[in-house]
C-alpha cells in the first residue's frame, strides 16, 4: 500500500485518522498520535504536533533531519532481506525449518473458512500460553473475521498439519516496508517449529515482491528476554530508529514512574 491507501484502509477500519502537513497520522491512544506508516521517515517540518488535541506524540525522521531527534523508535527489523535464506542460517536454524517444512503445509489465506472452524482454539491457545492479550469470547473473534482477508491490504498465511491449523501470520506493507501484524501459534503446534516456518515464509513473499526493503518484527519488549532473544535468533535485530518524541511533561512521568517499558518504547529512553 501507500501511505494514503494506508491511511484509508484504517480509517474503513474504523481507527482515528488524521492529516498532518501532508502525512497521515493514527490516534494509537486517546490523546496520542503516531504516522499510520510507524517507520515512514518524516521530515523536522512534518515530524510536528499534529493536532492540538493531543498531550503526546513520536515520529521517525529521515536520515537528512536525524539530528533533531530526542529519541527512537526501539524495534525489531530486518533488513537484509536479500541473505535471508537457508543457506545463510545456522546449521540449526536450518534444521528446524527443514523439519517444519517436512511437518506444516504453509498456505496463503483467501477466504476465512478454515479461521471460522478452527481458528478460535488456535487463538485461545496461543493467548492462554503467552498472556500478553485477553482472551476473546468465540463470539467476538468470529465478528473480527469479517473482512480480516482482505488480500488487497492483508497477507495472511496458515499453517496445515494433517487436516489441522496449527498456526497463522498476518501482516501487511506500506512503501517498501512490511510489518508483522499477528502471529497466532497452537501450543501443541511448537514442536513443528510451525512459528518460524511462518515467519521464514511471510519473508519469503517480501523478498519475491521486489518492494519490499525492510520487514517489522514488533516493538522491543526488553521485559520479555526470551521473545527478543528468539526474534534476533530468527533475524531480526534489536534497531532503534531516531525519532521526534513530545509528551505531555505530567503524563510522561507518569507513564514513566509507573509504566516505564512502555515509556521506553513510546521513547526509546529509559
Amino acid at each position: 500500500m501507500t501511505e494514503v491507501e494506508m491511511a484509508n484502509w484504517r480509517r474503513q477500519q474504523g481507527f482515528h485518522i488524521i492529516s498532518h502537513r501532508d502525512r497521515y497520522w493514527e490516534r494509537i491512544r486517546p490523546g496520542f498520535y503516531q504516522p499510520v506508516h510507524l517507520l515512514a521517515r518524516l521530515s523536522a517540518e512534518q515530524a510536528t504536533k499534529p493536532t492540538q488535541w493531543c498531550w503526546g506524540y513520536r515520529a521517525a525522521l529521515s536520515e537528512t533531519d536525524r539530528a533533531i531527534s530526542n529519541g527512537s523508535i526501539p524495534v525489531h527489523v530486518l533488513s537484509d532481506l536479500h541473505n535471508y535464506d537457508l543457506q545463510n542460517f545456522s546449521s540449526n536454524r536450518r534444521h528446524n525449518l527443514r523439519r517444519c517444512q517436512k511437518r506444516v503445509k504453509i498456505i496463503e489465506l483467501t477466504n476465512s473458512e478454515i479461521l471460522q472452524h478452527q481458528g478460535y482454539e488456535v487463538v485461545s491457545s496461543a493467548v492462554k500460553r503467552t498472556q500478553y492479550l485477553k482472551v476473546p469470547s468465540q463470539q467476538e473473534y468470529i465478528a473480527n473475521l469479517t473482512n480480516y482477508i482482505d488480500p488487497q491490504h492483508r497477507l495472511v498465511l496458515a499453517g496445515i498439519i494433517g487436516d489441522q491449523l496449527g498456526g497463522y501470520i498476518s501482516g501487511y506493507a506500506v512503501d517498501g516496508v512490511a510489518y508483522f501484524e499477528n502471529l497466532y501459534i497452537a501450543t501443541e503446534a511448537l514442536t513443528t517449529n510451525i512459528n518460524s516456518g511462518l515467519v521464514y515464509e511471510f519473508v519469503q513473499v517480501c523478498r519475491r515482491s521486489g518492494k519490499i526493503h525492510e520487514v517489522v518484527n514488533g516493538l522491543h519488549s526488553r521485559e520479555d528476554q526470551a521473545l527478543c532473544v528468539y526474534k534476533e535468533s530468527i533475524g531480526f535485530p534489536v534497531k532503534h530508529i531516531p525519532a521526534r518524541v513530545a509528551l505531555n511533561s505530567i503524563a510522561g512521568n507518569l507513564i514513566r514512574q509507573h509504566y516505564p517499558h512502555i515509556y521506553y518504547r513510546l521513547t526509546g529512553s529509559e
